[in-house]
């Protein structure tokens, strides 16, 4: 079937009308995102996914891409940013703000929560770090002294507890000295 080419632009302007939606989808991930890199991604996407667009309705249009059919696409989408859009666009921003606004007060809660138990558990923590390094440096100190230069008699107190019991007793002694 051939349409006229008043009947491919009207058609081509209402499906770019409709498209306009898809810009809008884009445009709210753009507003959200607010990095470059999104933006160009969201423009290169609207820009395949129109192309793509303007090629099918060229297809069940007629078998071949017309002028007047991109025109009437390309009219139809900014026929739709102009009016509706820019209506949403209002509102998209207004609800864009407050998003990242309640995003970012939630993450900064977040955040002082998060500070305030780890801080709380530091707190705790740190009497029994401070106990253990205590312990441990007095292990250290105790390790490195030195024996004590007098020398000192130990006895076996058992055995001298046994004396007079009948059997031979014997009394240990034991000197200690200091080595090098």
């Amino acid at each position: 079937m051939t349409y006229s080419i008043s009947d491919c632009f009207m058609i081509a302007l209402a499906v770019g009308f409709a498209f306009g939606l898809v810009y809008e989808v884009l445009r709210i991930v753009r507003l959200i995102l607010r990095f470059k890199a999104a933006v160009f991604l969201c423009d290169v996407v609207f820009f395949i996914l129109s192309a793509f667009a303007v090629f099918r309705l060229s297809e069940s249009l007629g078998s071949y891409v017309r002028i007047y059919t991109v025109l009437g696409f390309g009219a139809g989408v900014f026929a739709y940013i102009v009016t509706i859009g820019r209506l949403l666009n209002l509102a998209e921003s207004a609800a864009s703000l407050a998003w990242r606004k309640t995003i970012g007060r939630l993450l900064r809660n977040i955040g002082k929560g998060s500070q305030k138990l780890f801080g709380t558990i530091i707190q705790k923590s740190r009497a029994g770090f401070v106990n253990i390094s205590k312990h441990w440096k007095n292990v250290q100190e105790n390790r490195s002294k030195c024996l004590q230069s007098k020398p000192k008699m130990l006895y076996n107190k058992k055995r001298s507890e046994k004396i007079g019991e009948g059997e031979e007793v014997h009394v240990i002694v034991a000197k200690i000295t200091r080595s090098s």
